[in-house]
């Protein structure tokens, strides 16, 4: 007689009880992530910096695989490397997995990562109306930049401007030396 392990799936009503994992939840199941390595941290803790002191008291910035509600049924729940929401769209610090999107989140590309894999989740992100989204590849050393309402995503090199958000921009080499 086999056991085949029944697949647990959750649902919005699951969303404040979720286990502590690392792990996004695409169409009520569960996907672990693998662990990243220091480069990616570190340029995670990078994009928190910069952005906690520019935009100081106008809005809020975490990283750590942030959770954000992309859809209530079937639950999907993405994870964000970095994300900074502003005031406007959040007067207090949110508390939990957020249910309102993003100014901008920043994805930092991993070597177990697809371009398929990511581009649903760049999909999912503008599909709840995160304004920009940011796609670091330190393996390419390349940024690709997707903006709400624009077609096609704008790719520059790390040496190149990119503009983060209005009033910010950022040379990835100035960021990471």
């Amino acid at each position: 007689m086999s056991t085949a392990l029944k697949k647990q799936i959750f649902t919005y009503d699951d969303l404040h009880r979720l286990p502590d994992g690392n792990y996004e939840i695409i169409d009520g199941e569960r996907h672990d992530m693998t662990p990243s390595g220091f480069e990616h941290g570190n340029i995670e803790g990078k994009f928190y910096e910069l952005l906690a002191r520019h935009f100081m008291n106008k809005g809020h910035v975490a990283v750590g695989e942030v959770g954000i509600v992309i859809s209530r049924n079937p639950l999907r729940v993405r994870a964000a490397d970095v994300v900074y929401i502003s005031r406007e769209k959040a007067p207090e610090r949110p508390k939990g997995i957020l249910e309102t999107a993003p100014d901008l989140v920043v994805e930092i590309i991993s070597e177990s990562n697809t371009a398929w894999e990511m581009t649903e989740k760049v999909k999912d992100y503008l599909a709840v109306g995160v304004e920009r989204i940011v796609l670091v590849d330190p393996l390419t050393k390349t940024i690709s930049l997707y903006q709400k309402g624009k077609k096609e995503a704008l790719l520059h090199d790390f040496d190149e401007e990119v503009p983060l958000l209005p009033g910010l921009i950022v040379k990835m080499n100035d960021l990471l030396t």
